[in-house]
């Protein structure tokens, strides 16, 4: 996703911003760049999508996340993002993965720069009595991975719309580099499945970043 425009952070974006990153009061809404070291998340993990299957004599990559352009629709406590779109895609038949690619309008989407990914369930939580699932974006693989946090209340409908995450670094875990002037290098260094659970429960209980969902044509 594209970074903030005025906290200098990004949601899914792999370059650091040449923006300033001034202090937040606790009631605005942050999307901090969360990074861990390796991918937090391998084929290993039973709730990571898109994976491959085998049936009789079919085979391939199936996933509970639909592919296809997805529109961010930022919420009113977001004041400090616009709507943009994400496209989606798998990557093969052999090798499963989901390519990414980002733009501020869905025309932009057929010439953007693609990143791999895959989207994973987290594990769940409950908030105002109504039990979420708790997901994540895991995109790249080298230098380790970046996150977008995620949550949906369970369906058993193919997934085709999330509620988007604010993303505080809990203590201990931001890093940042003094002396680069303008340029942000801050990020929350998350090692562990356990520790990005942990911080996507604590941001289920803050006011989101907005919505993004599934659509077929602008409107």
């Amino acid at each position: 996703m594209r970074p903030l425009r005025a906290q200098a952070m990004a949601i899914a974006v792999g370059a650091l911003l040449p923006l300033s990153s001034p202090a937040l009061a606790d009631d605005e809404v942050k999307a901090e760049r969360i990074h861990s070291p390796l991918p937090l998340y391998t084929f290993d993990w039973e709730q990571i999508w898109p994976r491959s299957f085998v049936s009789g004599d079919d085979f391939g990559c199936t996933s509970r996340v639909a592919f296809g352009d997805w529109r961010f629709t930022p919420s009113p406590e977001n004041e400090f993002e616009d709507p943009h779109w994400e496209r989606f895609a798998n990557y093969g038949v052999y090798h499963c993965a989901a390519m990414m690619r980002t733009g501020s309008e869905q025309a932009e989407l057929d010439e953007a720069q693609w990143k791999y990914g895959f989207f994973v369930q987290l594990g769940t939580a409950r908030r105002n009595g109504a039990k979420w699932e708790l997901w994540a974006f895991q995109k790249g693989m080298v230098p380790g991975s970046e996150y977008t946090l995620l949550a949906r209340q369970p369906g058993e409908a193919m997934i085709e719309r999330f509620t988007v995450l604010q993303q505080r670094c809990p203590a201990g875990t931001r890093m940042e580099a003094k002396g680069l002037d303008i340029w942000t290098t801050r990020y929350c260094a998350i090692d562990t499945p356990a520790e990005l659970l942990s911080l996507a429960r604590q941001m289920l209980t803050l006011p989101a970043l907005g919505v993004i969902e599934r659509v077929t044509k602008a409107e």
